[in-house]
C-alpha cells in the first residue's frame, strides 16, 4: 500500500460556527463603540454622586423675621428684633428651595400679662417648614419683650414750616382744622408724646392768607398710630408788622368809671401802615375785673380790630377812683 507523504497532506480548515444572536448582542454591548460606553458610564457616576450628594443632610444659617401675635389690648412697647438667625438641617435640594414666604417664624404672645417678658424662641418660635428640614437653634435664643396697655389721647397738632414769605410780609397766625388728634399705641410712648406735626408748609413768595389742605400728620415713633391723619391748616399773611409806643391813652374801668392814673403809654404790634396812622384819640384801654385784679384790654376803632396787638401797658397798675 503506497504511503503519502505527511508534507504532501493538505491541511483540514476547522469551520467556526455562526454566531449566535445572544454572542451578536453582547459583542455590541461590550466591544462595539467601546469608547462612548466609557464615556456614558462616567457621566452616570457622576450624576449618580451628585444625586446621592444632594440628599446628604447639610446645615444652613438662614434669617427669619418674626412675627408676633400679642394679646387684644396689649401693644409691645420696646424694639425687639425683627428677625433672628435660625439654624436648618436638611437636603441641600430642599433648603436651596425655601423662600421668604416660608422663612416666617411666629411667636405667639397672646397668653402674657402686662410687663417685662424674656422668651426663648425654640420654645415660642414657630416655622412651617416643609418635611424634611428641622430647626437646630435660633441666635439670638431669647429676646426681650415689654408689653403694655394700649393708650388712646388727644394730642395737640403743630403746622411746620419751611421757607419765608415774600418781602415785606410775614405768618400772623397758623390755625389748623382741629386743634388735636386722636393718637393710639403703647401707655409709656403715647404719654410722652408732646405734640404731632404736619407735614411741611412751603411759605415761599406768599403775600396772602391762604389753605394748605391734607397735610399729613407726622408721628416720629413708628409704635404710634394716628387715628386721623390729616389735617387743613389756615395761614394768616399780612404786612410785616413793627412795634409802636403810644402815650397818653386814656384809661376807664369795664363800666366806665375813672381810675388814677387816667392815662398810660402803651407798646402795640402791627402793621407799620396802620400803626402809623393811629393816634391817642384812636384807642382806649379798659380794665377788666379778673378775680382781684384789672387786666388792661385794648379798644381799637373797628376796622383795626384784630389787626393790632396790645404788648404792654405801663404803667400797669391802676387804681379805681369812688
Amino acid at each position: 500500500m503506497p504511503f503519502q507523504d505527511i508534507d504532501e497532506v493538505t491541511p483540514i480548515e476547522l469551520q467556526r460556527p455562526a454566531p449566535t444572536s445572544v454572542e451578536k448582542l453582547l459583542r455590541r454591548i461590550f466591544l462595539e463603540d467601546w469608547s462612548l460606553k466609557l464615556l456614558s458610564l462616567a457621566i452616570a457616576i457622576v450624576l449618580w454622586l451628585l444625586v446621592t450628594g444632594q440628599n446628604e443632610p447639610v446645615t444652613a444659617h438662614v434669617s427669619v423675621q418674626l412675627n408676633f401675635i400679642r394679646p387684644q389690648s396689649l401693644e409691645i412697647s420696646n424694639d425687639p428684633p425683627r428677625a433672628v438667625d435660625v439654624m436648618l438641617t436638611g437636603s441641600r435640594n430642599k433648603l436651596d428651595d425655601l423662600t421668604s414666604l416660608d422663612l416666617v417664624a411666629t411667636v405667639d404672645i397672646s397668653d402674657q400679662r402686662a410687663g417685662e417678658r424674656v422668651l426663648r424662641l425654640a420654645d415660642k418660635a414657630q416655622i412651617a417648614l416643609p418635611q424634611g428640614i428641622k430647626v437646630d437653634g435660633f441666635q439670638p435664643s431669647a429676646i426681650p419683650i415689654r408689653l403694655e396697655p394700649i393708650l388712646e389721647r388727644q394730642v395737640p397738632i403743630e403746622p411746620k414750616f419751611e421757607g419765608k414769605p415774600a418781602d415785606g410780609f410775614e405768618v400772623y397766625a397758623a390755625q389748623p382744622s382741629k386743634g388735636s388728634v386722636m393718637v393710639r399705641g403703647p401707655e409709656s410712648r403715647v404719654n410722652a408724646l408732646q405734640k404731632v406735626v404736619t407735614e411741611t408748609i412751603w411759605l415761599a413768595g406768599h403775600k396772602e392768607t391762604f389753605t394748605a389742605k391734607n397735610l399729613a400728620l407726622d408721628v416720629p415713633d413708628p409704635k404710634i398710630d394716628v387715628l386721623e391723619p390729616v389735617v387743613n391748616v389756615d395761614v394768616e399773611i399780612g404786612e410785616q408788622r413793627t412795634e409802636k409806643n403810644i402815650s397818653g391813652v386814656n384809661v376807664s374801668t369795664a363800666t366806665g368809671g375813672k381810675v388814677q392814673p387816667e392815662t398810660t403809654s402803651v407798646t402795640l404790634l402791627g402793621a407799620t401802615s396802620l400803626l402809623d396812622s393811629l393816634k391817642p384819640e384812636d384807642i382806649k384801654i379798659v380794665l377788666d375785673a379778673v378775680g382781684q385784679n384789672l387786666e388792661p384790654r385794648l379798644e381799637l376803632p373797628q376796622p383795626l380790630k384784630g389787626k393790632v396787638v396790645l404788648k404792654s401797658v405801663h404803667p400797669s397798675k391802676f387804681v379805681p377812683l369812688r
